[in-house]
């Protein structure tokens, strides 16, 4: 099986209502595109509702899938590794499958204060669906998140013929906000992945994200290790690396004494001017 061209063979097609929830926030003019590739399709964006009406412009949208031939299930497997969308299948309607997820737009952490969750994310619905809390289903019959690290698929499914109430607010377990946590971390590394390739092919070599993978998280511990933790941190530091070529940083003294003498100076203005410093050095190196 490949990942970007065909789903598990053992789906409920002509059984159950087949689903796709889509992140709006990924997905640029998502309304309007999936107008355009399935002009009667039954949608909901989630964050039609009181609750979240600022936000309906990057609002996930769940939208009902006819055939597994139709341009919006082909256009899902082609971006499947990039896992903004997830695969649902329901014996109910695509309004009561919207009105259950609503539930879980704003969930309580354990020890009890309101998040956000980005539910169209495959690695968020991964890290629920696979907890074993059978009330996360409502009226889901199967739950399906690509992994675009593994090349592979997971199909989450019920136990029980009836799950249990989902009560609101739904309160994370520590073993769920830690899951999600590691979701978050991963979304990083998908979104550096995608910032290397575009901007140093050269650097950032691999046919796939899993043999690229191992760099990631080299880049990731690294920039954790010099105080980085924010998104465009990382993104900086990557950058440092690249414009290097990957060679140490202790080849470099001006950029090393930068990065970890202490110093008054914020970590991340420091990074920034790093950025800045290897650019240059590579520009002189005759690097593009």
């Amino acid at each position: 099986m490949t990942l970007l061209t065909s789903l598990p063979a053992d789906l409920p097609w002509g059984k159950h209502q087949a689903l796709l929830l889509l992140d709006g926030a990924t997905v640029s003019d998502l309304p309007q595109r999936l107008k355009q590739m399935s002009p009667g399709a039954t949608t909901v964006a989630l964050y039609d509702c009181p609750s979240f009406t600022d936000l309906r412009d990057i609002s996930p949208v769940l939208a009902a899938v006819q055939s597994i031939d139709e341009p919006l299930l082909q256009f899902y497997l082609q971006h499947a590794h990039e896992e903004w969308a997830v695969l649902l299948f329901s014996a109910d309607s695509v309004h009561a499958v919207a009105q259950h997820l609503r539930k879980l737009l704003t969930v309580e952490l354990p020890e009890g204060l309101p998040v956000f969750l980005r539910l169209a994310d495959a690695a968020v619905a991964r890290a629920l669906f696979s907890s074993g809390d059978q009330r996360l289903f409502g009226p889901l019959a199967g739950v399906v998140t690509s992994d675009g690290v593994a090349a592979d698929w997971q199909h989450h499914q019920p136990r029980l013929a009836e799950c249990p109430d989902l009560p609101t607010p739904y309160r994370l377990s520590a073993e769920q906000n830690s899951a999600l946590d590691q979701a978050d971390q991963r979304r990083v590394l998908i979104e550096l992945d995608a910032h290397l390739l575009k901007h140093f092919p050269e650097f950032h070599r691999g046919a796939t994200v899993a043999q690229r993978w191992p760099v990631l998280e080299q880049l990731g511990a690294e920039a954790s290790s010099l105080g980085l933790n924010s998104q465009s941190e990382l993104f900086y530091y990557a950058n440092v690396m690249a414009w290097l070529n990957g060679s140490p940083l202790e080849q470099h003294p001006h950029l090393n004494r930068l990065l970890h003498t202490p110093s008054l100076q914020p970590i991340g203005e420091r990074i920034a001017l790093a950025a800045d410093m290897a650019h240059d050095w590579a520009n002189q190196r005759g690097r593009p």
